[in-house]
């Protein structure tokens, strides 16, 4: 099962425009999957970042959340700290994994941490290309 985000809207649109998709936009195109074919999995993102500045300061606010899998993982950034829950077994978040399943918490804060390393570096650009 594909995990389809709306960041992909604005990408599938310009895909059937036949616009190219810039390089700093987040999306992929489902153009893909529209025409019967397959897109490659991925995680699925949400961001919070309520309260941060504008452009050339680094995102330090809010919250980022990932989905793989059975498992989301909640990251807080002011505070530094996680939240994992199993939404197969759990689907109403009441019980926190992060020091039960360290290994699965440490793999998604990973991937927190490269994508808002990827979104501090494309859009807190003052240039977009």
């Amino acid at each position: 099962m594909n995990t389809l985000e709306q960041i992909d809207i604005p990408a599938t649109i310009l895909d059937l425009v036949n616009i190219d998709i810039p390089l700093w936009m987040e999306g992929r195109s489902l153009v893909p999957l529209m025409r019967g074919g397959k897109l490659p999995q991925r995680p699925a993102f949400s961001m919070n970042f309520d309260g941060n500045r504008s452009r050339g300061h680094q995102i330090a606010r809010g919250s980022i959340s990932v989905w793989e899998g059975d498992y989301k993982l909640t990251h807080y950034l002011e505070k530094r700290e996680s939240i994992l829950f199993n939404l197969k077994q759990d689907s109403e978040e009441m019980s926190n994994l992060f020091d039960k399943e360290p290994k699965i918490g440490q793999h998604l804060l990973g991937l927190i941490q490269d994508n808002l390393k990827k979104a501090n570096n494309r859009i807190r650009k003052e240039k977009y290309d």
